[in-house]
C-alpha cells in the first residue's frame, strides 16, 4: 500500500517518556496529525521539535470530551482517507510497516495489529495476550462510536476484519503506580457510561474474581512472577471498581426531608418524635406541619429543638378548619431534601423506618408504606414514655427483606387501573414517600379538599396521570398507628364527587375553586 495516501493519527497527554520513538516509527507516513489532550508534560516541546524536521505533522489541541470523541475529531483533521490510529505509547515495528507495504486493502478492510505490551520494560505474553487492536482502516467507511472509555470502531456487515503478523509496541506500564492510576481513570469514565446498566457488588466481586483467575491461571499470569501477579490483580481490580463505582452511581442515596402532620395532638408527637430520635439512619431535617395547633405544641416542638439530632422546624398556619394538604404543601415546600416521607403525627417509627423508604426511592413512583394498628392499651402505654423498639408483635411488624421486595416488585399500579375501578384499596396518608421533583409536577395537594376523605386517593391519581406508578411497601418502612378515634367522615360524599371528576379529566395539575 503506498503510503503517501495513508494518514497517521496520534492521541497526547502527557507523553514525553515515549513520544519521541513513537514519532519516528510513523515519520514514512503521508502526514502525522497529533491530538494534544491539555499535557502539562514536555509532550508539546517535544512534538515542536519533531516538526522542524518533519513539517508534515500537524498539532492541534482538545479537552477531554471522551476517547470516541478525541478519536474521531484527530480523524476529521486527516487529508487522507486511509487512517493509521496510534496511542502516544505505543511504536510501530519495521516488520509490520514492510508487511504493510506490500498489501491491497479495499475500502472495507480494517487491519487488526497484534500489540506487545510491555511492563517495565518486559514484554508480558500473558494476561492481555493475544491483544488485537484495530488501527488501519478507510474513514469514509468506518468511524469511532461516541464512548467516554473502550471506543471501538463501527462494524458493518460487510466489513472484513485482517490479522497481520506484526505490529505495535506498546509501553503499557512502567510501575504499580501507574496500573492503579490508569484503573481509576478508566473504572471511572466506564462508570458514567454505563448508567443505564444494573449493578450490584455481588456482580463486582464475582466479576472481579473471574478475571483475576483468567488472567492469572488461564492466561498464564502467574509465569511472569510478581509481574504477572500484579497485573493479574490490577486487571481484577478495575473490573471490580467500574461495577461498584456503577452501583454507588445509580443507588446513590437522596437527601430526604420528613414530615409529620400534626393538629392539637401534643402526647402522640412527643411519642413519635421520640422515635424519631431513636432512627438509626437520620433524615435531612423534620419539619412539623401543623394545622392550627394551640400553644402547648409550639411549646413541644420548642423543648425538642433544643436537642433534637438533625434540624427541628415548625411549619404553622391558623386554625381555618381542616386545611391538612394546604399545611402538606407549605411543610413540602420548606423542605431542603430531595425526597419526601410524608407521615401523620400519630405514626410511631421502627428504627430503620427512613432507611427502608429510600432504599425503594425511585422517581416517577410514590411508595405507600403500611401501617401496624395499635390497640388502645398499648398506645396508652407507648405515649407515657413506655414505647419499646417493637411495640406490636403482629405478622406485618416484622421486617423481611425478600418479603418486602417481593410485595414492591408485583404492587405496581398505573393509571391504567382506572379502567376497572375508581378507586385503589389501602391508600393512606399516614406513610408515605415521593420525590419533591413530583409532588411539583402536580402542583403539590389539592387544597379545594376542606374536610378528611379521598385527599390522598385524589393525589395519588393525578400522580399516575401524570405518568408515575403507585407500589407499595411492607414488611420494611415499618411505622406503628398510635390509636385514636376515628375522623369525622360527614362530608366523604362531596370529597368523593370531587375525587371522580379527577378521575374524569384526568387531570394532573390542580386547580384552585
Amino acid at each position: 500500500m503506498d503510503f503517501s495516501k495513508i494518514s497517521a493519527v496520534i492521541l497526547v497527554k502527557n507523553a514525553q517518556a515515549t513520544l519521541q520513538e513513537c514519532l519516528r516509527s510513523i515519520q514514512c507516513f503521508d502526514e502525522i496529525i497529533l491530538l494534544d489532550n491539555q499535557s502539562n508534560d514536555d509532550t508539546l516541546k517535544i512534538a515542536l521539535s519533531f516538526k522542524e524536521s518533519f513539517p508534515n505533522l500537524h498539532i492541534h489541541t482538545s479537552e477531554f470530551i471522551g476517547f470516541g470523541a478525541l478519536k474521531n475529531l484527530v480523524i476529521s483533521y486527516a487529508k487522507n482517507d486511509w487512517i493509521l490510529l496510534i496511542d502516544a505509547d505505543e511504536v510501530l515495528e519495521q516488520d509490520f510497516l514492510n508487511e504493510l507495504r506490500e498489501m491491497q486493502l479495499a475500502k472495507e478492510n480494517i487491519l487488526a495489529l497484534p500489540r506487545k505490551n510491555l511492563y517495565k520494560g518486559e514484554w508480558i505474553k500473558a494476561c492481555w495476550y493475544p491483544d488485537y487492536v484495530l488501527r488501519v482502516f478507510d474513514k469514509t467507511f468506518t468511524h469511532f462510536n461516541d464512548n467516554a472509555v473502550h471506543e471501538s470502531l463501527i462494524l458493518s456487515p460487510n466489513t472484513k476484519v485482517i490479522k497481520v503478523r506484526k505490529g505495535l509496541k506498546h509501553y503499557a506500564y512502567d510501575s504499580i503506580y501507574g496500573l492503579l492510576e490508569k484503573m481509576q481513570k478508566y473504572s471511572n469514565l466506564w462508570a458514567q457510561q454505563n448508567l443505564h446498566r444494573k449493578s450490584s457488588m455481588g456482580s463486582a466481586c464475582v466479576r472481579s474474581v473471574w478475571k483475576f483467575f483468567r488472567d492469572y491461571f488461564l492466561k498464564k499470569g502467574f509465569l511472569y512472577g510478581y509481574k504477572g501477579f500484579v497485573i493479574s490483580l490490577c486487571n481484577a481490580l478495575g473490573v471490580f471498581f467500574k461495577y461498584a463505582k456503577l452501583y454507588e452511581l445509580t443507588h446513590k442515596i437522596p437527601t430526604c426531608s420528613l414530615i409529620i402532620t400534626t393538629y392539637n395532638s401534643k402526647d402522640s408527637l412527643r411519642c413519635v418524635l421520640e422515635s424519631v430520635k431513636n432512627l438509626d439512619y437520620l433524615p435531612i431535617e423534620v419539619l412539623i406541619a401543623d394545622d392550627g395547633s394551640t400553644e402547648d405544641t409550639a411549646q413541644l416542638i420548642g423543648e425538642y429543638q433544643k436537642a433534637f439530632p438533625c434540624p427541628l422546624l415548625h411549619i404553622w398556619q391558623e386554625d381555618a378548619g381542616f386545611r391538612l394538604n394546604t399545611i402538606r404543601n407549605k411543610a413540602i415546600n420548606a423542605a431542603s431534601g430531595e425526597y419526601i416521607i410524608l407521615i401523620d403525627g400519630d405514626m410511631v417509627l421502627e428504627s430503620h423506618f427512613i432507611k427502608d423508604h429510600l432504599d425503594f426511592a425511585k422517581h416517577k413512583v410514590f411508595l405507600q408504606g403500611s401501617r401496624v394498628i395499635l390497640d388502645k392499651q398499648t398506645s396508652e402505654k407507648a405515649i407515657r414514655g413506655g414505647q419499646n423498639e417493637k411495640l406490636s408483635h403482629h405478622f406485618k411488624s416484622k421486617r423481611c427483606a425478600l418479603l418486602s421486595s417481593l410485595i414492591y416488585k408485583t404492587s405496581k399500579v398505573q393509571a391504567n387501573i382506572f379502567d376497572k375501578s375508581e378507586l385503589i384499596k389501602g391508600v393512606r396518608g399516614c406513610n408515605m414517600s415521593f420525590f419533591k421533583q413530583d409532588w411539583q409536577a402536580l402542583n403539590g395537594f389539592n387544597e379545594n379538599f376542606k374536610s378528611w376523605g379521598r385527599e390522598d386517593s385524589e393525589f395519588v391519581a393525578r400522580f399516575l396521570f401524570n405518568g408515575g406508578e403507585l407500589r407499595r411497601l411492607k414488611f420494611k418502612g415499618i411505622a406503628y398507628h398510635l390509636y385514636h378515634q376515628e375522623n369525622n367522615k360527614a362530608n366523604l360524599s362531596q370529597n368523593h364527587q370531587m375525587y371522580l371528576q379527577t378521575l374524569k379529566n384526568k387531570t394532573i395539575q390542580w386547580n384552585p375553586q
